[in-house]
């Protein structure tokens, strides 16, 4: 299996900018709603998982790696309370927010 070591080393290097990102649209979303922790920690810990595993894929480490990085998303929406759509906006920006903060680990990690 062909390793992809450039893809994960691009999208780390994009990682502080994207964790500012979700910042900003954290702090818009707490001005239009309210705030749910467990839904935010669910996300965030599903994006941290999923970009675990898609590290493992293109890491060279097997094609189920990449299948389920793509499937983990699904659980932060299967398992949280969504009672409007601004709880929707918490938990796409934590998951994306999760997903940065484990690749910007990983750039710090392989500097």
């Amino acid at each position: 299996m062909q390793t992809n070591n450039k893809i994960s080393l691009s999208l780390a290097n994009k990682a502080p900018l994207a964790t500012l990102g979700c910042s900003i649209v954290f702090c818009i979303l707490a001005l239009m709603s309210t705030f749910n922790v467990t839904n935010v920690a669910l996300a965030i810990g599903v994006g941290i998982l999923s970009a675990t595993l898609l590290l493992a894929y293109w890491h060279g480490k097997g094609g189920s790696f990449f299948i389920l990085g793509l499937a983990a998303p699904m659980l932060s929406i299967l398992f949280s309370t969504l009672p409007d759509f601004w709880s929707l906006g918490w938990v796409i920006n934590g998951f994306f927010c999760g997903f940065a903060i484990l690749l910007w680990a990983f750039k710090i990690k392989n500097r």
